[in-house]
């Protein structure tokens, strides 16, 4: 009444009734002079606005946010290292967990630009290792800036004490209510002894997988070399006058050079795990693949004083299929080779590999040939855990293991299958495959 007018003042109304539960009324209201005419005044004019509903939500909102103050700010050691930045890229908050951790104090590290001032390659700040390892961060932030899903990225700095610390680094975007990115909360979980060492050991070993792919690539490159030769020389000897068994001959040489060269770029071994990778269908001719076995068994059978018996029809000689010859001879020469390996040597000790190939008409002009190879060698055999390798391959796998279960799987792509039959004196490799007839 004294012409003093007040405004935004908080009143608090108790409520009573069947309205008592609900607790009191909030209001906001504004008190203004009412005049005449003549600018007296002769009344107040008092205007409230119901706020109750948003000062519930405001109180709600100042729990929340002393709750989240409190758990960054707690010095629990559950709680990890936790750090925040902005839209421009200032640090907003570095905890308890993350001071304690780098040395750096809170008061140091928030208000300035977390990338450049709060860490570096230099010796101030939160040192980390290199200018490459500022420059993924970098990445990573602004990738989360921009709304992407960022991944966790194996972070690394050293410690107050400067002692090289990794851990995993996870960032997540920080929104306003209205959806807009505001910044990142970052969140670092900190290998314990164990796990670091584990860590260290993998990358040792990864390491050490790299190596031996680059030094396989190097061996593949050089192996060409002489492949070339050879096949420059199998060339000029076709185009030469040579008796017919010298050109059978020069047919065997050739079909192991082509055998060895598709071998050599095998550079997809998963593609054989995974039973897709696509077989050459050609005309050959299922003697001459049997006599390049033979001839790829041969040295071996000598030094181990093991006698190679051949039992086939004579009609195999001249019989020609479609298929890949070339992988055909390489499971047969690998199964062979194991049951000479494991064969014992004494005075006639012999490995037997019989062929029963049967004839079967698919329509009227189609023919198929079924071919069974069975392996067969003197007790013990071949060692029970080289078998399942063969047919269950794991990572921790032999030489011998990995051969045979790359065999096996080589068979399985050309539809065929293999089994090993251990019985009381002798023990066998039983192939079953089929071909296509060439009429």
């Amino acid at each position: 009444m004294a012409g003093t007018e007040e405004k935004n003042v908080e009143i608090k109304l108790k409520t009573f009734g069947p309205q008592e539960s609900n607790g009191p009324v909030i209001l906001v209201a504004n008190a203004c002079c009412s005049r005449d005419v003549k600018g007296n005044i002769v009344g107040v004019c008092f205007i409230g606005h119901d706020v109750t509903g948003q000062k519930l939500i405001m109180d709600k909102y100042t729990r929340i946010q002393g709750d989240y103050v409190g758990i960054l700010r707690n010095t629990c050691a559950l709680i990890p290292p936790v750090f925040m930045m902005d839209d421009n890229g200032r640090c907003l908050e570095w905890n308890y967990a993350m001071q304690n951790l780098s040395g750096v104090k809170r008061e140091k590290a928030t208000d300035r630009m977390l990338l450049g001032e709060v860490f570096t390659v230099d010796n101030f700040g939160c040192r980390v290792k290199d200018q490459d390892t500022l420059t993924k961060l970098r990445i990573l932030m602004n990738g989360v800036l921009a709304g992407q899903d960022a991944d966790k990225m194996l972070f690394g700095f050293f410690d107050k004490q400067g002692k090289h610390v990794e851990a995993l680094l996870s960032a997540n975007k920080r929104t306003n209510a209205e959806g807009r990115i505001t910044g990142v909360l970052c969140f670092l979980c900190v290998a314990s002894p164990e796990l670091q060492y584990a860590m260290h050991v993998q990358r040792i070993s990864e390491q050490a997988a790299a190596n031996s792919l680059t030094k396989l690539a190097y061996v593949r490159r050089e192996i060409k070399n002489p492949l070339n030769g050879i096949k420059c020389v199998q060339d000029l000897m076709k185009s030469s006058n040579l008796s017919e068994e010298q050109r059978q001959l020069l047919k065997r040489s050739t079909l192991c050079q082509e055998q060895l060269a598709k071998i050599v770029d095998d550079n997809d071994v998963e593609s054989i795990e995974e039973c897709f990778m696509e077989m050459v269908t050609r005309e050959f001719n299922l003697g001459e693949a049997l006599e390049v076995v033979k001839n790829q068994v041969m040295i071996l059978s000598r030094e181990r004083q093991v006698q190679v018996i051949y039992d086939s029809p004579a009609e195999v000689s001249s019989m020609s299929l479609y298929g890949d010859n070339l992988r055909l001879q390489q499971v047969l020469s690998d199964f062979l080779t194991n049951a000479l390996l494991f064969t014992p040597a004494f005075e006639g000790s012999s490995v037997l590999l019989r062929l029963n190939p049967r004839k079967q008409r698919i329509g009227t002009k189609m023919h198929v040939v079924h071919l069974e190879f069975r392996i067969t060698h003197p007790a013990p055999g071949i060692p029970e855990e080289f078998i399942q390798e063969m047919f269950h391959h794991s990572q921790c796998v032999s030489r011998e293991g990995l051969g045979l279960h790359m065999s096996q799987k080589l068979v399985k792509i050309m539809n065929g299958t293999v089994q090993y039959l251990r019985e009381a004196e002798r023990s066998s490799f039983i192939i079953l495959m089929e071909f296509p007839l060439v009429h």
